[in-house]
């Protein structure tokens, strides 16, 4: 059992110290793993065998280990793992000193092997989970889908029922020192709190994706999504909160896209909230926030953000000229606000504070400018998304 043999050197340390007693732990073949003196690790330990065929505590006085090799006095007692033993625990000293801790530590070591075997387990269904998780998200519908079959029919998950993609970003987290924060906290730990806020279906999928992101494949047969974002928002208090008590400052974002069947269905939940994140990130200048795929602000931003090369470089060159105006920053501001307010001259007037003739004014030299019709929507969306994308990238640049 290779992590018997990964933690019996700590466990001797760290239980002997507590107790001011010696201590060794051998294998089940009888090799010393763990121990006090050094010298002694990967020794053979002829009592061993002895022990574990009474399958109970052995007492070594002075007088009956004479002539036996490696062999000191104290109290020996089998090491049992799932019910058949593994090893031997050797407390060293005289018997009747420190018999009395033969049965406390047999059990806390036992007990530290138990808790070391879930640990491992974890890990080891979490690196499965994780590596099934990559092939999904970046699942396309023309791909063979067998390996991500019989991952479902070894987990018994089933990807003909709705799942939403729930992205939670812990990238931004840093120490006081200005260390990465996630490196402080196991997987085992984080998946523990995530799990506790999002794990309420046999069906739901909890893994990281990276260093600094989880991903939750939430089932949602059924589910109110005014529900989900009030849960998304409970839960980003509280991981808030955690990262508080653990001393990790930074902020944390949870973004979702829409809810979809199937392994295409899922990759594509998770390109909406990933997308979400970005934008909501982006919209937020960095702090905590929630934020969904199907936000009207979100789409918006994305919009703007996915305007295709053709269409964009024609805008471009509508934006490039009135860049070049005298008063190009007073125009650019004014149109922006105009469209915000719904194209309302009355409202936009307020809201920058300049007579309504004013604003009229600049609308006119737009349209002298560009040719553009200020009064249709159509034509205002197209120079509104223009100018949106330039000035999202000119925040870019400069943070």
């Amino acid at each position: 059992m290779k992590f018997f043999e990964q933690i019996a050197q700590s466990i001797v340390e760290k239980t002997s110290t507590v107790l001011g007693v010696s201590m060794s732990i051998t294998d089940a073949k009888g090799t010393i793993i763990g121990c006090n003196d050094l010298t002694r690790i990967g020794s053979h330990h002829e009592v061993t065998e002895e022990v574990t065929k009474a399958g109970r505590a052995v007492i070594f006085t002075k007088e009956n280990i004479t002539g036996r090799k490696n062999v000191l006095p104290g109290v020996a007692t089998p090491i049992r793992f799932q019910r058949q033993i593994i090893g031997v625990l050797g407390i060293i000293g005289e018997p009747e000193e420190v018999g009395k801790y033969v049965e406390f530590v047999r059990t806390h070591v036992e007990m530290l092997l138990q808790q070391s075997f879930r640990t491992e387990s974890f890990y080891l269904q979490m690196k499965t989970t994780e590596l099934f998780i990559q092939h999904l998200i970046h699942f396309k519908e023309w791909e063979s889908e067998d390996t991500l079959q019989n991952y479902c029919s070894m987990s018994g998950f089933h990807f003909d029922c709705p799942r939403m993609c729930i992205l939670i970003d812990l990238s931004s987290l840093h120490t006081a020192k200005g260390e990465e924060g996630v490196l402080r906290i196991s997987q085992y730990d984080l998946f523990q709190v995530i799990s506790h806020y999002f794990q309420v279906h046999d069906e739901d999928i909890i893994s990281p994706v990276h260093q600094g992101q989880w991903i939750v494949l939430k089932y949602m047969d059924g589910a109110d999504m005014k529900k989900m974002r009030r849960q998304c928002e409970h839960a980003l208090k509280a991981l808030r909160k955690f990262f508080r008590n653990q001393q990790v400052a930074g902020s944390v974002s949870i973004a979702y896209g829409k809810s979809c069947s199937g392994f295409a269905g899922v990759s594509r939940s998770y390109q909406q909230a990933l997308q979400a994140l970005s934008t909501g990130k982006e919209r937020a200048k960095g702090a905590s926030g929630v934020y969904a795929f199907d936000d009207w602000n979100i789409l918006l931003s994305a919009l703007v953000q996915d305007i295709q090369p053709a269409l964009a470089e024609t805008l471009d060159d509508y934006a490039e000229k009135l860049v070049s105006h005298s008063n190009a920053s007073a125009l650019i501001e004014t149109f922006l606000v105009y469209c915000e307010q719904g194209l309302n001259v009355s409202r936009a007037a307020r809201k920058l504070f300049v007579h309504r003739n004013t604003l009229l004014y600049r609308l006119n030299q737009l349209s002298e400018i560009l040719s553009i019709d200020t009064q249709s929507f159509e034509q205002c969306l197209l120079l509104y998304m223009a100018l949106k994308k330039r000035k999202d990238q000119a925040i870019k640049v400069h943070t």
